[in-house]
C-alpha cells in the first residue's frame, strides 16, 4: 500500500492501521484525510502499531492534530506500540495523554474487523511502562 496506512470509522471512533512508518512520505496525507473526519464527533482514535517502526516529528504531528483537531479532545489509543514509539511519544509529553494497550498476539497484522470490535469493546489489558523498563 502506497500511503502505509488505513483509516475506516466506526461510530464515533477512528480506527487508523498504521504500516511500518509514519513519516514526512505518508503523515501529510493520513492528516489529510483525518481532516475530513472534523465535525463528525469522533470520541475516539486507534492507532494500530503493530507494525509501526519509525514514527517522524511529522508523524508525531499526526497525532497531535487527532488529539486537538478531532472532536472534543478525542481518547487517543495506541494499540501494541513499540518501546521505542513510546519512549520517543513519552519525552515529548504526548504519552501522558495517550492510552497504551497491549493485545495477546504482538506484532500481528489484524483484520480490520477485530480492529472495529477492539475499539468499540476495549476490553483488553491496559499496560503502562516507565522509561527504561523492558518489556519482555
Amino acid at each position: 500500500m502506497d500511503n502505509d496506512f488505513k483509516v475506516a470509522k466506526k461510530g464515533t471512533a477512528l480506527v487508523i492501521e498504521l504500516g511500518r512508518s509514519l513519516n514526512t512520505a505518508n503523515a501529510p496525507e493520513l492528516q489529510d484525510e483525518l481532516a475530513t473526519y472534523v465535525g463528525q464527533d469522533i470520541e475516539k482514535v486507534v492507532f494500530d502499531a503493530s507494525e509501526l517502526l519509525t514514527l517522524s516529528s511529522s508523524g508525531l504531528r499526526v497525532v497531535y492534530f487527532s488529539k486537538q483537531r478531532l472532536g472534543n479532545k478525542p481518547e487517543i489509543v495506541f494499540v501494541n506500540c513499540a518501546k521505542e514509539i513510546y519512549n520517543t511519544l513519552k519525552m515529548i509529553g504526548l504519552a501522558s495523554s495517550i492510552k497504551f494497550l497491549k493485545v495477546e498476539s504482538k506484532r500481528v497484522v489484524r483484520k480490520q474487523e477485530e480492529l472495529e470490535e477492539f475499539s468499540a469493546n476495549n476490553d483488553v489489558v491496559c499496560y503502562s511502562m516507565k522509561l527504561g523498563q523492558c518489556d519482555d
